[in-house]
């Protein structure tokens, strides 16, 4: 979905004190924070990077699916809802804030198609790494860009990942 040149100005304006700041310190921790998709390939993507990574992962999951998930991939979840999101689908300044102090070193979305609270929650976040698959318009959010072939591939897409940081 693309933005009316109205709304491209609105956003500009809205956002550019928070990316101005987002690299005026290096505090990155070394964690990863996991955007989480909707679709029902997430709770296997969720499982799969709990047990294989080594290093200390965060996940970025939707409140209302959270009851799916098992206890031990909810105690390392950050969850939002629609009340973190405004009309047009994007993240609050508020979430915005919460997802920078946490000094995330790497950011990876996984949501196969675009989603806009995903892509510019990325974008805005002080993360080192922005990941995410290859879609119209993805060099503007990410800084490291998944091959869309291995979207399906859950094995596959966490060998590529770990390609890229250690995880």
């Amino acid at each position: 979905m693309e933005f009316s040149p109205k709304e491209k100005i609105l956003l500009k304006n809205k956002y550019k004190n928070l990316s101005k700041n987002m690299d005026t310190k290096d505090l990155s921790n070394g964690t990863t924070l996991i955007i989480l998709p909707d679709h029902d390939i997430a709770f296997d993507l969720a499982k799969l990077f709990f047990e294989k990574a080594e290093s200390e992962i965060t996940f970025l999951l939707k409140d209302s699916i959270v009851n799916f998930y098992p206890n031990e991939i909810i105690s390392k979840c950050i969850q939002y809802s629609y009340n973190d999101m405004n009309s047009i689908g994007l993240p609050r300044e508020v979430f915005i804030h919460k997802i920078q102090s946490h000094h995330f070193e790497n950011m990876i979305d996984l949501n196969i198609s675009f989603s806009r609270f995903g892509a510019y929650l990325t974008l805005l976040s002080s993360a080192k790494v922005r990941m995410g698959f290859n879609y119209d318009n993805s060099k503007k959010y990410y800084n490291v860009i998944l091959d869309s072939n291995y979207q399906r591939d859950l094995s596959g897409t966490f060998k590529m990942i770990q390609q890229f940081i250690n995880i």
